[in-house]
Parts: C-alpha cells; sequence; structure tokens
C-alpha cells in the first residue's frame, strides 16, 4: 500500500510536499506533538482526558501494529508535520505585519 502524503500549494510561498517516512518515531505514535490541549491550559490546571488510545496490535501475538493503528499513526505524524509548517508560516506572516506596522509609525 502507499503511504499517505499531503500537498500545499499557495501562491505566496508556492507548493510544499509532505510524505510520511515510517522509519521515524513521529509516524509510529498515535500521540502527536502538536495536537492536544496548549501549554496554556495545561499550565492552568487542566488535565488532558482525551488523549488518543495507543497504537492496536493484531491478534496473532505477532507484536504488529493493524493495518488502522498504522494508518493512524502516519496520519498523527502527517498533521504534525503540516501544523509545524503552517505555524511557521503564521509566524513569518505576524513578523511582517508587525514590521510593517513599525514603519508606518516612523513615517
Amino acid at each position: 500500500m502507499s503511504l499517505p502524503s499531503a500537498l500545499y500549494n499557495s501562491k505566496t510561498f508556492g507548493e510544499k510536499k509532505f510524505e510520511v517516512d515510517p522509519s521515524k518515531p513521529q509516524y509510529q505514535t498515535t500521540n502527536g506533538a502538536t495536537t492536544g490541549p496548549s501549554e496554556h491550559v495545561l499550565n492552568a490546571g487542566q488535565v488532558d482526558i482525551d488523549r488518543p488510545s495507543e497504537p492496536k496490535l493484531k491478534e496473532d501475538n505477532s507484536n504488529q501494529v493493524t493495518y488502522l493503528s498504522n494508518l493512524r499513526c502516519q496520519l498523527t505524524g502527517l498533521q504534525d508535520d503540516i501544523n509545524v509548517f503552517l505555524t511557521e508560516k503564521m509566524e513569518l506572516a505576524k513578523g511582517k505585519k508587525i514590521k510593517v506596522a513599525s514603519n508606518k509609525d516612523t513615517d
């Protein structure tokens, strides 16, 4: 089976392809780095009770992850990649807006 992928396309930033590398740990877990409650919420004392379940293993005692659990892991890693990329782009855009606003103040 082919691995999941995603394609981001924008006039400003061009095209970016996201691909799963199943050998990397981020594609082998359902516990994403960029999903769940924010640090702000956790620091306020909230508890993350909605954590994703661990990947399910096949019932044949082979210690292998089921197909759907494997797909879930890969999609979680892919989602992290996309979230990081888009957050970087938003921070870049925010920085440009701040710079433009400060230039207007000096005019």
